[in-house]
């Protein structure tokens, strides 16, 4: 899979829902079109007998329980098993979530120009826009509604809807039925709709999915924020968890063995967590899209690929600061090992290059953002051959490249997404994590809390100032505080002059041409957005027109089943 390719066709290999095997054994053909397939085939087929094994566990655990009770019996006891799921869901709902409507948005930034190398249909800067609507009935019942998110691109991030169901999934069994017996009782008491064509449901043939994560770490994680609104109003605090952006670092190339390799290295796993409504986040905890969360050995890692690490560490003040902090961020650094080929791929969910869709609630703070670097032709095995200091961080490493100490062909420190050009032995490249949201005024946050944080290296005395007003002991923290909620005071306007001001911009049209771009993109494909727009600004016309980019429909996949999404009934279909 290439992370910048603009359609289905670049993606690599694809394997649908298809016979590869017979008798409990993958067949032969199927495993050489993995190993001609694939760069480490020997992972996906060590997959693949994984959970062959898994379904010939069940299967065998199955067939007892059908020959002492029965098949009449086991099909009475899986729909009793179902429907205790569904009415426990919807009980779990109805105790801890507030019935009515919660409104999300998410902007992905998608920034590509800068790339040197990559398929003129994917070199272009833009903003996806995903709207959403979490409606929470009085039965206890969930929908999710996309209506006026933009269209799919040229980018493997689209969705289609069985990745949206997969994510809904994730955040359903961690946030809501996490009792460990979940079953698809809960998939009875929800629904999603999601607008054909748009980028949750890209239902255009050939259109990239391959990296849907991309998108749906940052949709679903504002969806953890509107359950988490919910929660608040009725009480359960306890409820409410923020979720983390994910960082990738993909390698290919050569590996230390001179062998063919590609993979990435998933200490991303083990990513900081965001907030709780009661505690801090997680340093070093789980990713949304995995709660078995471990970043794996330094050593296991180096046997895995040409990467030799030079520094794995927490990075102080670098953590969404609320009344309780998101987890603490942390950065890698390898050097290139005993390979003289090696293309990196790094990048952030999202395609994060300066949006904020992890935010924190109820005044908590986004985290800071994550860096890439990249260094080639370096003069580090000269530093190594002479007993000199290496760099043990990203940020070490920018300013030993920034002061000459170490001298590079061409080298990158930023956070853009990144296609490394080839590096070779003794050239770097890293990644500076995210850490996770706060939650509540970082004004409230308890000066102890603080004050083991920095025992512990996690924050500055100048970061927690700056962020929480400390100072030192606690009837200065306390006048520190009081001076700064008044200067907050100062600062504000009431809600009905901002609006006042600001409505003239609106009715204008006053914003980035990224941002016009989104909006149009928006409206092509629905008038939600428009009528939300025009009624708050109090405004007939919509001032975006421009999508900024080609006119032209694509075909839908004919000749086979694809997966379609639920519609939203319409007053006509309820008459």
């Amino acid at each position: 899979m290439s992370v910048p390719t603009p359609d289905r066709y670049g993606e690599g290999l694809h394997i649908s829902a298809e016979k590869v095997g017979e008798n409990d054994h993958f067949r032969a053909d199927y495993l050489l079109r993995l190993r001609m397939g694939l760069r480490n085939a020997n992972w996906w087929i060590l997959d693949d007998k994984a959970k062959l094994s898994g379904c010939l566990m069940v299967r065998e655990a199955l067939g007892k329980i059908i020959d002492e009770f029965g098949i009449d019996y086991y099909k009475q006891a899986t729909q009793e098993l179902i429907e205790e799921g569904r009415r426990e869901f919807i009980k779990r709902v109805r105790t801890t979530m507030v019935p009515g409507t919660y409104r999300g948005l998410t902007m992905p930034v998608h920034k590509r120009s800068h790339v040197p190398s990559v398929h003129p249909l994917a070199k272009n800067d833009f903003i996806d826009l995903v709207r959403q609507e979490m409606t929470i009935t009085a039965d206890g019942r969930i929908e999710l509604d996309y209506e006026g998110s933009t269209g799919w691109s040229f980018h493997p991030f689209n969705c289609a809807p069985g990745p949206m169901n997969g994510g809904f999934w994730i955040t359903l069994t961690q946030l809501l039925d996490y009792d460990g017996r979940v079953n698809d009782g809960a998939y009875l008491a929800v629904k999603q709709y999601l607008p054909e064509g748009s980028i949750v449901n890209a239902s255009c043939q050939g259109v990239a999915t391959s990296l849907a994560w991309w998108a749906l770490i940052p949709i679903f994680a504002n969806i953890w924020r509107l359950i988490g609104i919910s929660s608040y109003a009725r009480g359960f605090t306890e409820e409410i968890l923020m979720s983390t952006p994910t960082c990738m670092v993909g390698v290919t190339g050569f590996d230390q063995f001179s062998s063919p390799t590609g993979y990435n290295d998933f200490e991303m796993a083990g990513e900081s967590f965001g907030a709780r409504g009661v505690a801090d986040g997680l340093d070093c905890g789980s990713p949304i899209w995995n709660s078995e969360g471990i970043q794996g050995d330094a050593e296991v890692w180096e046997l895995t690929g040409p990467n030799a690490y030079l520094g794995r560490g927490f990075v102080p003040d670098h953590q969404g600061y609320g009344r309780f902090r998101g987890g603490s961020a942390w950065q890698s650094l390898w050097m290139v090992r005993n390979s003289e080929l090696v293309n990196v791929t790094i990048s952030a969910s999202g395609c994060m290059n300066g949006g904020v869709f992890h935010k924190g609630l109820f005044g908590g703070y986004p985290p800071a953002g994550w860096k890439c670097l990249w260094a080639t032709g370096t003069n580090v095995k000269d530093l190594i051959a002479r007993g000199e200091k290496l760099p043990a961080s990203i940020d070490e490493a920018e300013r030993m490249l920034r002061d000459g100490t170490i001298t590079a062909e061409q080298w990158y420190a930023g956070p853009d997404n990144q296609w490394s050009p080839n590096l070779r032995d003794g050239d770097l490249f890293g990644v500076l994590y995210y850490g996770g949201a706060g939650y509540g005024d970082p004004l409230e946050r308890d000066p102890a809390a603080i004050e083991k944080d920095l025992a512990n290296g996690l924050m500055t005395v100048e970061g927690a100032r700056a962020a929480y007003a400390y100072s030192g002991d606690a009837g200065a923290t306390s006048a520190e505080r009081d001076a700064r909620r008044r200067a907050r005071l100062a600062r504000s306007v009431p809600a009905s002059e901002w609006w006042t001001a600001e409505r003239a911009r609106a009715a204008a049209g006053d914003v980035s041409e990224l941002v016009h771009h989104a909006f149009a993109r928006s409206a092509k494909l629905s008038d939600a957005l428009v009528k939300q727009y025009q009624a708050f600004w109090q405004i007939d016309e919509f001032p975006y027109t421009e999508t900024g980019e080609p006119d032209f429909s694509a075909p839908a996949p004919v000749g086979f089943y694809y997966p379609r999404s639920s519609s939203r009934p319409t007053k006509e279909n309820l008459s």
